[in-house]
């Protein structure tokens, strides 16, 4: 029982390094995309946010399932759906962590988007591990 256990949490923790790779290429990918069209082209923030994080979906899904958690074989469409589930979920969670911070506690767009992609980046995790890539 105790091998099977560190076995889980040994593959569990690697998961969760993969994962964290995957989430500072991520995180680049909507940091600056959001710069771009924040800073250079003057889009609103809440707009900014939403292209960052499609663009960075896109590139999380295909990291996710096939360095992270390894499912080379498995029904791609369930996945899919599943994985933009748990995006929109986290995206939501995120959005509203954002939009609290800017709106009711006056953080900074800059920083607020930073602290909230704490937020997803944890719910995200959580979701895809559970949920999406379950083994």
């Amino acid at each position: 029982m105790w091998e099977s256990l560190k076995k889980y949490d040994k593959n569990t923790l690697w998961q969760l390094v993969r994962f964290g790779i995957v989430g500072v290429i991520n995180t680049l990918i909507t940091l600056i995309v959001i710069y771009i069209l924040q800073e250079l082209l003057h889009v609103k923030y809440t707009a900014a946010n939403l292209a960052g994080y499609i663009a960075g979906v896109i590139n999380s899904f295909f990291w996710s399932k096939l360095w992270v958690f390894k499912k080379l074989n498995s029904n791609f469409m369930r996945e899919a759906v599943l994985f933009l589930v748990s995006f929109g979920i986290c995206y939501g969670i995120q959005f509203v962590a954002l939009l609290l911070l800017v709106e009711v506690l006056h953080m900074a767009d800059t920083w607020a988007q930073l602290v909230s992609m704490v937020v997803y980046t944890l719910c995200n995790f959580a979701l895809n591990k559970c949920i999406t890539f379950k083994k």
